[in-house]
């Protein structure tokens, strides 16, 4: 059995923590040498549960670690071993790295300058302009912006990368053929088009309460620093936010009405000691610092304003690409306008010239 192999056996037995395996690859050094301990040398490491070694047996014995493997050939699914090369360097370095990583996608060295945006599922209009406003400029910077594919600000923050043609990684709390939330399956295709699509659980695990906290130590892990755009103080964006301190990564919130439920798990950071955070460019420039990156200190270019428009038409223009065509429904969402509102700003663009439908009712921006 080849370290592969091995690692998936532990993975599909499903009894070992991220701690326990933790405590396994510190004693033992491989997978494979995992695998090849006896059942009493197993239960002797600490956090290692009573019924871990009979289920891993019968994976190795009945083979469903093969089976998996040939479903991730068939399906076009990654695997990554902490021996790859192309296993993320920073999420090596936290306390509990996945022994096994699901991909779809790709890896690229510069996703090393990667952060996090997380926050509210059921996010307001304001928690989800803030994260398209901060995960599009994030990318324009260079930076991959990474999340976890939740409703609300998560989708908010991969669309905006994928639409500045960015790069974005999503890391699920489901397996890959069970995708969690259903409704981002399309999304999830995009994004392995243009980013990656990472889990640590089995092919077919549905997306459970359990596995999301786990999930969360990877989004942080992977990341320079974590940005709570919008959060209650019930939320799992705390968790996030804990575990990147935990790791020693940097953690940001946006402030938000101080009367607003959703706004309070952010203000409760914050007041902790989290850095406030108005402007993209303050992230960029704090991490920067930290990094001794380049600091990015320049907004990313805007397109000039033609004279003469209105609010609305403005607020459009400024969204509307030359060649990345966008549709009127995207427009609503990102400017938070009414539909009636969006459609007559559209057709005036249109009649100045500065702005054109194309088939399927998306739009481009016509330079002046």
């Amino acid at each position: 059995m080849n370290e592969l192999e091995a690692s998936l056996a532990l993975v599909v037995a499903e009894k070992f923590t991220p701690l326990a395996m933790r405590n396994l690859f510190e004693r033992f050094k491989t997978a494979t040498a995992i695998v090849g301990v006896s059942k009493v040398e197993l239960l002797s490491v600490p956090n290692v549960a009573k019924a871990a070694p009979d289920a891993l047996a019968e994976v190795v014995r009945e083979g469903k670690h093969l089976r998996e493997l040939e479903e991730c050939q068939k399906q076009g699914v990654a695997l990554l071993t902490l021996s790859d090369a192309a296993y993320p360097p920073a999420l090596k370095t936290i306390f509990d790295p996945p022994p096994l990583l699901y991909l779809r996608g790709t890896l690229k060295p510069d996703d090393a300058l990667a952060l996090a945006i997380v926050g509210s599922r059921n996010a307001s209009t304001y928690g989800n302009v803030q994260a398209t406003r901060f995960a599009r400029d994030f990318v324009m910077r260079g930076a991959c912006v990474v999340s976890g594919l939740a409703r609300g600000i998560d989708t908010a923050a991969h669309k905006a990368a994928l639409e500045a043609r960015g790069r974005t990684i999503a890391v699920v709390g489901s397996g890959l053929l069970d995708i969690y939330p259903p409704e981002n399956e399309r999304l999830v295709r995009q994004i392995a088009e243009q980013g990656a699509v990472l889990s640590e659980f089995p092919l077919h695990t549905p997306g459970v309460a359990r596995n999301f906290p786990r999930r969360n130590r990877i989004i942080s892990g992977l990341s320079l620093g974590v940005l709570v755009a919008e959060a209650n103080v019930r939320s799992g964006s705390l968790i996030t936010a804990r575990t990147a301190a935990e790791q020693g990564r940097e953690v940001f919130a946006i402030p938000g009405k101080v009367d607003s439920e959703n706004s309070r798990g952010c203000h409760k950071l914050i007041k902790e000691g989290v850095h406030l955070v108005e402007e993209p460019a303050d992230v960029y420039a704090h991490i920067a610092a930290m990094k001794n990156l380049p600091r990015g200190d320049e907004a990313p270019a805007k397109p000039k304003l033609p004279p003469g428009l209105s609010p609305t038409e403005a607020a459009l223009y400024a969204l509307l690409r030359p060649s990345d065509p966008i549709t009127g429904e995207e427009l609503i969402d990102k400017t938070g306008l009414p539909a009636p509102q969006v459609s007559s700003g559209l057709l005036t663009l249109e009649l100045k010239r500065l702005a054109k439908c194309l088939p399927g009712k998306k739009f481009i921006r016509l330079d002046a």
